[in-house]
């Protein structure tokens, strides 16, 4: 991964709010925001459950500053996942939106680099997003961390297939740890 010359204060947590407490995958996400927060990151979600409430737990766990964006429960779309109440109640600091676009923007807005975790087609949505922008930004980038064995074989597909330049391939890296999370972020970001 190429190294940013942003200053990496915020990471902001993406992938499946439907992702239950028992999954490896839950415990995981906690453990990253835990070591990030340990290490003075400020952990930026959504607001809402699953991989969203994982990081707020891991963050609070760590000691950590959460900070989440969520859309106005009265304007909420029928099939948005919502906010979840234990993590707004977890979270030091609560900006609301009024739809999907500015909650996605706010995030992108507040968030200095991404660690992704699996997730649905919003998961891929923000996933365009920020992709796109650490392209568009390249050399002071939003670093893009993808985790899981699920995202070996997506990102090497999209890479490979869909013709990408070289900088695009160079502003995400996919890892499998907490520990590799922390230590990407720590080695490309100032």
């Amino acid at each position: 991964m190429e190294k940013t010359s942003k200053k990496i204060e915020r990471v902001a947590f993406l992938g499946d709010a439907t992702m239950g407490q028992r999954e490896s995958d839950y415990a995981l996400v906690k453990k990253t925001a835990e070591l990030l927060a340990k290490n003075g990151i400020i952990v930026v979600d959504g607001g809402g459950s699953g991989v969203m409430r994982a990081a707020t737990e891991g963050a609070k766990a760590g000691g950590g500053r959460v900070e989440v964006v969520i859309i106005d429960q009265n304007k909420e779309p029928g099939n948005y996942e919502g906010a979840d109440e234990e993590n707004l109640k977890l979270a030091d600091e609560v900006y609301q939106t009024n739809n999907y676009q500015e909650r996605l923007n706010k995030l992108v807005e507040l968030a200095d680099a991404f660690v992704v975790f699996r997730g649905g087609t919003g998961t891929l949505s923000e996933v365009g997003l920020v992709w796109e922008m650490a392209k568009f930004d390249y050399g002071h980038h939003e670093p893009v961390v993808f985790v899981g064995r699920e995202w070996e074989a997506v990102v090497k597909t999209i890479t490979e297939k869909m013709g990408f330049e070289e900088k695009e391939k160079r502003v995400v890296k996919v890892v499998m740890t907490a520990e590799e999370v922390w230590e990407t972020l720590a080695r490309v970001g100032n």
